[in-house]
């Protein structure tokens, strides 16, 4: 269980540096200058493909991870697209498919 839980909290740390960096280093300037600010549609596509670029290095593949199985590709680049939509992506992903015992039991009453 600890093999697991390690990686997705570096998951979700990245998940969160992501979001914040991109809109912190990109996002002020688009913010600023008028010029730019009909572009900021684009911050969506550099945090993804930072979000891959990442999961790529850090060899992060959170479905060979449930699966037990060798990274791939695909699975590295789903990664990466979660880390770049952000912490908030990654925890509705994991709350929703991975719930608590708490969440189950108050899910159906117990």
């Amino acid at each position: 269980m600890i093999d697991f839980l390690i990686p997705l909290a570096v998951v979700f740390a990245l998940a969160f540096l992501c979001e914040s960096m991109t809109e912190y280093i990109l996002g002020t300037p688009f913010d600023k200058f008028p010029v730019l600010s009909q572009f900021k549609w684009a911050l969506m596509y550099v945090s993804a493909g930072v979000g891959v670029g990442l999961a790529f290095h850090y060899q992060l593949d959170m479905i060979s991870m449930i699966g037990q199985t060798a990274p791939t590709w695909v699975g590295l680049a789903l990664t990466g697209l979660g880390i770049g939509r952000g912490a908030n992506f990654v925890h509705q992903f994991v709350d929703q498919y991975f719930p608590s015992k708490a969440a189950k039991a108050q899910k159906f009453g117990n």
